[in-house]
C-alpha cells in the first residue's frame, strides 16, 4: 500500500499488521528492514518486527518498542504501525508529521474535548532516524489478538482476552500472561517473603493458577512470544525500551518488582535476600520490625545517573503528551485538554497500589535487568506506557470519529515515543 497512510478506522487484524510491516520494508528499503523473530507463536504464526535507521548499524543507541503483549489491548499495535509509517514517509519526503485538529468525546456522555493540530517537524524525524536504531515490534501476541477479535467481550471496556493461546484441554486454563512470564523474579516465591507480601495485598505478583489472567506459565520464558521479546532486547542490545499497553494514562519506569533503592547489596540476584524481600511500600506498617526495608538497587552514580534519568525520560514523555493536547506542562492552568491528557509518572511497582503490590516477570523489568547481568553493558532505560483510559473505552477504544477515542490515543503514543527517541539521540 503506497503512502500516505491514514489513521486506522478499525483495529488491525494480525494478518493486516504483518502485511503492513512487509509493505513498509518493501516501500522504504533504504530506511527499513523486516526482521523475523526466531520463534513462531504457539499457534504457529510467524511474527515480524521492523528495524528503521538511515544507516547500517554502527553503535548508535538501539530503541526497542513493543506492543500487543496483552491481546485485548487494541490500540498499541495499530499506533505503533502508524508511528513507523509516519516516520518513514516524513524522512523520505522531508515533510512534517501533522495530526489535524480533532475532538474526543469521553464516556459516558461527553462533552467532547477539542484538541489543536499537533506537528512533529521533519527535521526532528531526520535527527532521530539518523541517530538511533529503531526497532518496532507492534504485535508480540498475534494469537491472542485474533482470539479477542473473533470473540468480542460483552464488556469491551474492562474485559477481553489477555493471555497468549498456550493450549490446554480445559478451555478455562488456556494461555499464559506473557507479561508475567519473563525471566525476572519469575519464581516470586523465592524472591519475596510471601507471608509478608500477602499480609498486605489481595493477590500475589503473578498467579500460579492457569485459570487466572495473570498466570505466569510453567517456567520462566516458557512461551515463544516471551522468548522473542527477550531475544530482541539482547540481539539489538537495547539502550531504550518501551512496552506500550492499555489503559490507565500512566508512564511507568522500572523497577516493577520492588521500589527503587540505593543499597547495592539489595539486588534480584543476591542469594542473601532470597525469600526475605517484602514487596511493601517504603514505611509500610506491615514490615516486620526486625526486617530491613528492602528496595531494589538502581545506581544513580555518574556518568549515567540511571535512577534520575529514568525519571527525566518518563517526565519528558508525560510533558510531550500534554503539549500534543495543547496544554503547557509548565503552567498548571486547568483545562479540559489537561484533565483528559495528564499521564501519571511513577514506578511500575506501584501500578496496582494500594490493592496490589509489585509484579514479576514483566517485559520492561527483563530489559532493565540486562545491565545488571552484564556490568560492561551500557545502561538500559526501560518503561511501560499505559495509554488510554476507561473513559476512552478502556481496552477496546472506539475507532470511529466521533467519539474519536483511538485517534486521541494514537496522538499521545506518537508524542511520547518521539520524546523518548529525541532523548536517545
Amino acid at each position: 500500500m503506497p503512502p500516505p497512510y491514514a489513521t486506522p478506522t478499525v483495529p488491525g487484524t494480525p494478518a493486516q499488521i504483518e502485511a503492513a510491516l512487509a509493505d513498509l520494508a518493501a516501500t522504504f528499503p533504504a530506511l527499513c528492514t523486516l526482521g523475523e523473530f526466531p520463534n513462531r507463536s504457539v499457534e504457529n504464526r510467524k511474527i515480524h518486527f521492523l528495524r528503521i535507521a538511515n544507516a547500517p548499524q554502527d553503535g548508535r543507541p538501539a530503541v526497542v518498542l513493543t506492543g500487543g503483549v496483552h491481546a485485548r489491548e487494541s490500540a498499541p499495535p495499530d499506533a505503533l504501525v502508524h508511528f513507523a509509517q509516519n516516520l518513514l514517509v516524513s524522512r523520505t519526503t522531508g515533510t512534517d508529521i501533522v495530526f489535524p485538529a480533532t475532538s474526543c468525546r469521553p464516556l459516558p456522555a461527553g462533552p467532547a474535548v477539542n484538541y489543536p493540530p499537533f506537528t512533529v517537524p521533519a527535521d526532528e524525524v531526520e535527527r532521530v532516524l539518523d541517530g538511533v536504531d529503531l526497532y518496532v515490534a507492534p504485535l508480540i501476541n498475534p494469537d491472542g489478538r485474533l482470539f479477542d477479535q473473533l470473540h468480542p467481550p460483552s464488556d469491551p471496556i474492562g474485559a477481553g482476552w489477555r493471555k497468549n493461546r498456550r493450549p490446554h484441554a480445559d478451555p478455562a486454563r488456556v494461555g499464559v500472561d506473557i507479561n508475567r512470564n519473563h525471566d525476572i523474579a519469575w519464581g516470586f516465591e523465592d524472591y519475596y517473603d510471601m507471608q509478608v507480601y500477602l499480609s498486605f495485598y489481595q493477590n500475589g505478583p503473578a498467579s500460579t493458577d492457569s485459570r487466572r489472567e495473570t498466570y505466569r506459565g510453567p517456567s520462566a520464558a516458557s512461551e515463544p512470544e516471551t522468548a522473542n521479546v527477550q531475544w530482541l532486547v539482547d540481539e539489538a542490545r537495547a539502550r531504550y525500551f518501551v512496552d506500550v499497553h492499555q489503559f490507565g494514562r500512566k508512564v511507568l519506569l522500572c523497577w516493577g518488582i520492588e521500589d527503587n533503592g540505593d543499597d547495592p547489596s539489595m539486588t534480584f540476584s543476591s542469594p542473601a535476600w532470597t525469600g526475605r524481600r517484602d514487596g511493601l511500600r517504603p514505611g509500610s506498617p506491615g514490615l516486620p520490625p526486625d526486617r530491613p526495608d528492602y528496595r531494589e538497587f538502581v545506581t544513580d552514580s555518574p556518568p549515567h545517573f540511571v535512577r534520575k534519568t529514568l525519571g527525566t525520560i518518563a517526565g519528558e514523555m508525560r510533558d510531550a503528551i500534554l503539549r500534543s493536547a495543547g496544554a503547557d506542562p509548565a503552567v498548571s492552568t486547568a483545562s479540559p485538554q489537561r484533565a483528559h491528557s495528564t499521564y501519571d509518572v511513577g514506578q511500575s511497582a506501584s501500578l496496582y497500589h494500594p490493592f496490589g503490590g509489585p509484579v514479576t516477570g514483566t517485559t520492561d523489568d527483563y530489559a532493565f535487568r540486562r545491565q545488571f547481568d552484564d556490568p560492561a553493558r551500557a545502561p538500559v532505560f526501560a518503561f511501560t506506557i499505559e495509554t488510554g483510559h476507561e473513559e476512552e473505552s478502556g481496552f477496546h477504544p472506539d475507532y470511529d470519529s466521533p467519539p474519536g477515542h483511538y485517534a486521541k490515543i494514537e496522538r499521545e503514543v506518537h508524542a511520547a515515543l518521539m520524546a523518548l527517541c529525541n532523548f536517545a539521540v
